[in-house]
């Protein structure tokens, strides 16, 4: 008995239906798990930087790093930089590894360690935003005071790119397809087949 191929049309429709509630729970829980997330960069911020941050609160969905930097926004008076990171700008990719996973009929502890293994990545985008937003965007008296000044800025520009750009697409799709190797194997395999099939109803070429 011939065992019928995997369909990718069913996957990707599969795939297509979990993507709104899988991003509606992400966004009702964006304040609890951004502050997961915020704390994975803080953590970064403190290996590469220690004592620059002294606290990391939470304001609606948005993340505050209060550092022990000292501004001067007028004569006479002074206070600590305090900064904003949109941490729904790097934690993204859960929702849509979610999906994938849903769609592929994933363990549960599959998709519970996928989502553990995400946060370092989503720590590395808020970490490098706070250290873009300090070392690069506050202006060389700044960053002079939080010792990012013998920092290249290209290497945290660069960083902070890949933070935003390139981990929160990628990484949730490499997690997918490292935990559902057969299945994806599988995919490539009928793609293969298919592409091998002769086409049906095409008219031969006239020989010259």
């Amino acid at each position: 008995m011939t065992v019928p191929r995997p369909s990718v049309a069913a996957f990707v429709l599969r795939t297509a239906l979990w993507l709104a509630p899988c991003f509606a729970a992400w966004y009702l829980a964006a304040p609890f798990h951004g502050l997961a997330a915020g704390e994975a960069g803080r953590a970064l911020v403190d290996l590469l930087k220690p004592g620059l941050v002294s606290a990391l609160e939470r304001q609606g969905s948005d993340l505050v790093f209060v550092t022990t930097l000292l501004v001067h926004p007028a004569a006479g008076e002074a206070g600590v930089l305090v900064t904003e990171v949109n941490p729904l700008l790097y934690t993204y990719g859960l929702p849509l590894f979610v999906a994938l996973m849903l769609a592929a009929r994933s363990r549960a502890w599959k998709i519970v360690a996928g989502a553990a293994i995400l946060l370092p990545f989503q720590g590395w985008g808020i970490a490098f935003d706070f250290l873009a937003q300090v070392g690069i965007r506050a202006g060389p008296a700044v960053s002079v005071q939080a010792g990012l000044a013998e920092w290249p800025a290209e290497a945290i520009a660069l960083a902070y790119q890949a933070g935003s750009l390139l981990f929160p697409a990628l990484v949730p799709v490499v997690l997918w397809a490292a935990f559902n190797r057969p299945l994806v194997d599988a995919y490539a395999s009928e793609q293969t087949l298919a592409a091998r099939e002769p086409r049906l109803g095409s008219p031969p070429r006239s020989q010259q």
